[in-house]
């Protein structure tokens, strides 16, 4: 190999590891991020899903590779009203670039 080739491949290299590492999505981010995706996703729905309900809203939030992993809990529908304890679970992956992915439903 070239040095020429060796500085493209560190450089390559590097913008991985920085990728993983993804330094500018913070804890804050990915969770306002999550709830703004997820609130997004119930517009327009009359018995839609939300957080007003006890237990609900963000549950967990840990920084892993590529990104953030955001656990909410959330209620749908009448179930809100009626039994707390029907609440959903559901695992948000917010990546490197921003996006966010439902992971679990």
């Amino acid at each position: 190999m070239n040095a020429k080739n060796i500085v493209i491949l560190i450089g390559i290299l590097l913008l991985i590891f920085l990728a993983a590492w993804s330094p500018w999505i913070t804890k804050s981010y990915a969770e306002n991020k999550t709830v703004k995706a997820f609130e997004d996703g119930q517009k327009g729905i009359v018995d839609g899903c939300g957080f007003n309900c006890t237990g609900c809203g963000i549950v967990s939030s840990n920084k892993v590779i590529f990104g953030y992993s955001v656990v909410i809990e959330y209620g749908c529908g009448f179930k809100i009203l009626q039994d707390e304890d029907l609440n959903g679970k559901t695992t948000i992956f917010v990546s490197f670039i921003g996006t966010v992915h439902n992971l679990k439903k």
